[in-house]
């Protein structure tokens, strides 16, 4: 199964949490210095809530990979 664009993981994103449904791609030495140095995901979605009770995000080395991750919260 091919992986989603990043449009395609937008447009998901929204449908699942509304307009505060966010993606992020970091590329990888990006994502060392932002996220530490054992970082290792390059997708990341969520509801856009990060810091609050209610924050979902969810982390892989593919789109598909990062909503799965964040189903299982």
């Amino acid at each position: 199964m091919r992986d989603m664009t990043r449009v395609e993981a937008q447009a998901e994103a929204i449908r699942r949490w509304g307009p505060g449904g966010t993606i992020r791609s970091v590329s990888s030495h990006a994502s060392r210095i932002e996220r530490g140095r054992l970082a290792r995901y390059c997708c990341v979605v969520g509801n856009g809530l990060a810091g609050t009770l209610d924050s979902i995000e969810g982390q892989g080395n593919t789109w598909r990979e990062a909503f799965d991750d964040a189903r299982q919260r």
